[in-house]
């Protein structure tokens, strides 16, 4: 199953403004979650203001792919299970739309009791509900662009490429409160796929009876989650409401979350000083600063498990070779373009798993050193590991006949302005002509697909908590990243990974497949790990701040208002 995506830098960039998964840690004395004697002292009026830099694509779970929607459908649906915040900030996987689930002695089988619920029309929620919307994520003429996912799954590749029928998929509905998913082999991680939107619950009636208008307007769609959608005026607000039905309505304190959806960078900011908005990120360093100076909002910095990085076409002539990779990837000074051109705001990278990304209980970044600031400590000087490749190819070993190009998807100024600052680096580290080429998008697309360019630059985060979410992307069957790299050994290594039950031992593949992918091969050159800025005002409490949380809006309050 081959997953083609790609997520621009200006797409990136615009998502740091803000996210419908609200940002924010309690501070208060109250239990936003038990809500026991200090209950009474919460606002009578219970509501948020929030802003959207975009449109939700669509509210359709196997569809959508844009982390609005996905915001959005964190509040209105109930997954299988919710992945939650303890009071250290520490995810746990808790109880959700399944009250209790349990596998067989090898991991290929797991049963997920579904809980007693009711859809917002009334309707009881069934084991079926989430088999369908399992089924209808996988089925190949709904094109679903997070189906990939679901590769663990009995059958899934063949479902989705239409060699079997979705009725062969290995999941079905024991009866109306028992959902049993047989998988292809023991997978570590498959409960992190368990709160994914393809793995959502669709009721057939409603999917069927809308059609292609299904998720697309307001009147399409029933909700089993904490919240419902009461309003969407296309690209001007979405207004979302306290679900009378939902199962665990007593536990929601809010009754409305009102969203504007606003682009303007400006605009956001003045309704966070002003207090038009309560909860927002924050991308510019002045407003950065001013926000930290007022007395009534909280700062909350998160990592997230995201990678801008440049990557190298390995069939271009020059590129095939390593050390001609490694020069490249080494000539970048990344503590510079952190303060310089992100305006210190992002981490600078020399691993390709982005931290805040974990196996099981250890962070991964915390305990696999960076593959590529061991490659700069045996390599002082770039210029050195370039003349050896040259020559390795039977090319003249003077850089300074060499041209080389790099092609960025934007011909907006922040790319411009990045991409002057990366020619002038390579040329005065590298001794190279280096040319810089831009491009819309969808031109970028096509060119990185066709192979048409040498070096390219784009930026993928983690789509769940393991990383092999990043890692499985590079291997030779991925199409993920056009890079045309194969290797045997990390196909191996992620192979291993993905049955491995002991993380120790999982741990252990993921950090020689890294070390081959940057330290013996250098595919990749890491750039930064993006970090974002949340502001919220401190009235506001238990909204999730962890990045790969999707508790949503369940358990925040406001106290103080």
């Amino acid at each position: 199953m081959k997953v083609k995506k790609y997520l621009s830098l200006v797409v990136v960039l615009a998502l740091f403004l803000t996210s419908l998964v609200g940002c924010g840690k309690s501070t208060s004395n109250v239990d936003g979650k038990e809500g026991e004697t200090a209950q009474q002292e919460i606002d009578s009026e219970q509501y948020l203001n929030l802003v959207m830099v975009a449109e939700p694509s669509t509210l359709d779970p196997s569809k959508g792919s844009d982390s609005y929607s996905n915001g959005v459908l964190n509040n209105v649906l109930e997954p299988l299970t919710r992945l939650e915040e303890d009071k250290d900030l520490k995810n746990v996987l808790a109880p959700a739309g399944a009250e209790s689930w349990e596998h067989n002695d090898d991991g290929t089988v797991w049963t997920f009791k579904i809980r007693e619920a009711k859809w917002s029309d009334g309707e009881p929620v069934k084991a079926q509900d989430y088999e369908y919307g399992i089924k209808r994520s996988l089925a190949q003429d709904t094109a679903a662009p997070y189906a990939y996912l679901l590769a663990p799954i009995k059958n899934a590749e063949k479902v989705n490429s239409g060699e079997l029928s979705v009725d062969e998929l290995g999941v079905k509905s024991l009866d109306d409160r028992t959902l049993e998913i047989t998988l292809e082999s023991p997978t570590p991680y498959f409960l992190q796929l368990t709160y994914q939107r393809v793995m959502l619950p669709q009721r057939k009636d409603i999917v069927e009876k809308n059609g292609d208008r299904y998720g697309a307007e307001l009147d399409t769609m029933v909700y089993n989650g904490p919240f419902i959608v009461s309003t969407w005026e296309h690209n001007s607000e979405i207004v979302l409401a306290k679900n009378d039905n939902y199962w665990d309505k007593d536990t929601v304190k809010l009754n409305s979350i009102n969203v504007k959806i606003l682009n303007d960078e400006n605009a956001i900011y003045n309704s966070l000083s002003n207090g038009s908005i309560d909860v927002t990120g924050v991308g510019k360093p002045e407003w950065i600063d001013r926000f930290d100076q007022n007395k009534d909002l909280e700062h909350d910095e998160v990592v997230n498990p995201q990678t801008f990085f440049e990557f190298f076409n390995t069939k271009d002539k020059l590129f095939s070779n390593a050390n001609v990779r490694k020069a490249f990837a080494l000539a970048i000074d990344r503590e510079e373009l952190s303060n310089v051109i992100f305006h210190g705001i992002n981490i600078p990278a020399y691993g390709w798993v982005a931290p805040s990304v974990f196996v099981e209980d250890e962070e991964y970044r915390s305990v696999v050193e960076e593959p590529l600031k061991k490659l700069a400590e045996e390599n002082e000087d770039p210029k050195a590991l370039l003349i050896k490749g040259l020559e390795e190819l039977g090319r003249d070993n003077d850089p300074s006949k060499l041209t080389v190009k790099m092609t960025l998807g934007s011909t907006d100024q922040w790319f411009r302005t990045y991409g002057e600052y990366i020619q002038q680096m390579y040329s005065k580290n590298l001794g190279v002509n280096f040319e810089v080429e831009f491009v819309e998008w969808p031109v970028f697309s096509s060119m990185v697909e066709k192979g048409d360019f040498q070096i390219g630059y784009m930026s993928w985060g983690a789509e769940f908590n393991d990383p092999i979410s990043l890692l499985s992307l590079l291997k030779s069957d991925s199409g993920a990243i056009q890079t045309s790299w194969e290797n045997e050994k990390y196909d191996e290594l992620i192979n291993l990974a993905a049955k491995e039950m002991d993380s120790k031992k999982r741990l252990e593949y993921y950090a020689e497949a890294e070390k081959i992918l940057l330290y013996d091969e250098a595919v990749l050159a890491p750039i930064v790990y993006p970090r974002s800025n949340v502001f919220r005002y401190k009235y506001v409490h238990d909204l999730g701040v962890t990045p790969f949380g999707t508790a949503g809006y369940k358990y925040g309050f406001t106290q103080g208002r």
